[in-house]
């Protein structure tokens, strides 16, 4: 119990020191080294003994690296921005509720529309999940292409959430949403950059892409150093969650490869027709998917049943019948 008071306490205490002493350090390479180690070791420490195969694992996982991201941001790269304590502690957790007022959106469906679209896909996910979790653990690209798919679909919470805040504020303010259609996606760079997990996305091009692209004048060094932190931090996730250290090569490797893809496309500056690009995206996303994938299609149950979708044995949510055979 004590320890579960410290760690909050200790990243607290971390947000007070960046901000009114850190920040005023003039060496960049000092204030790089005050406000990563903390970060680091604060990071580990929350990490550290989390439960196995749980999805929570994954969430706190993740927000320490974004906290820490959005920190060394501030700290290193914008140490004049003004900005008052509360502002500074806050925005590190927009990822967890990233409220946006609705005129900020160039494009909005209608409101009834985010309900029906997290309808169909939660009624998606759910099938595809009793789906798999009646197989055997199989690493093949039948599998690896569903669970995939019930990644994607797994977007219905932000969708649905979008439409109660819609609706409970006319309208007036909104949710960021996490995805926006990636299967959509006709370049790698639209996939990674505007369309697949655009929370973390902006977080990236915010902290990192942008200050390292002012800063070196290199959008290559910049997109690749961004690959490489998002690889890290998979590859931290997947320590947390599979406890494999098998995961480590395979998993950095399916980000780095995304990482010189997108740029040998921005370096080529080809424009394809629609279908073309739209098939050449997938074809690459497939083939090195399983890297990414593999590790948990190979744990089949043993991973799903300790992470139940929400509202799995909901009754009023209809349920597409489950096929009796197995991909592979």
């Amino acid at each position: 119990m004590s320890s579960q008071i410290a760690v909050p306490i200790s990243w607290f205490i971390h947000f007070i020191t960046c901000h009114y002493i850190i920040r005023r350090v003039p060496s960049d390479m000092v204030r790089m080294v005050l406000t990563l180690l903390p970060c680091v070791l604060l990071t580990y420490i929350s990490c550290n003994d989390l439960p196995q195969y749980q999805m929570s694992s994954l969430i706190t996982t993740s927000v320490c690296w974004m906290v820490s991201i959005r920190i060394i941001q501030s700290i290193v790269f914008s140490p004049n921005e003004v900005c008052p304590l509360y502002s500074f502690i806050l925005k590190p957790f927009w990822t967890i509720f990233p409220v946006i007022p609705s005129a900020k959106m160039e494009k909005q469906w209608p409101i009834v529309f985010d309900f029906i679209s997290g309808l169909m896909k939660l009624i998606i996910n759910q099938w595809i999940f009793r789906w798999l979790i009646r197989c055997e653990p199989r690493d093949n690209y039948s599998t690896t292409i569903m669970l995939s798919i019930m990644i994607l679909t797994s977007s219905h919470i932000s969708d649905i959430q979008i439409g109660f805040v819609r609706l409970i504020t006319r309208d007036k303010y909104t949710l960021f949403s996490i995805s926006n259609y990636p299967l959509f996606s006709k370049s790698l760079r639209e996939f990674w950059g505007r369309r697949y997990n655009r929370l973390a996305s902006t977080v990236f091009n915010e902290c990192i892409f942008q200050p390292i692209s002012a800063c070196s004048s290199s959008p290559m060094l910049a997109a690749m150093t961004t690959f490489i932190v998002s690889g890290l931090l998979h590859v931290h996730v997947n320590l947390v969650i599979l406890n494999d250290t098998r995961t480590i090569i395979p998993t950095f490797a399916f980000f780095f490869l995304n990482g010189v893809a997108c740029c040998i496309e921005k370096r080529m500056a080809i424009r394809l027709p629609a279908p073309l690009g739209w098939f050449l995206t997938h074809c690459f996303l497939l083939i090195t998917l399983p890297l990414s994938m593999g590790p948990y299609a190979r744990q089949g149950p043993i991973y799903f049943e300790q992470n139940l979708p929400p509202l799995f044995d909901s009754k009023w949510i209809p349920k597409l019948p489950v096929p009796d055979i197995c991909l592979g």
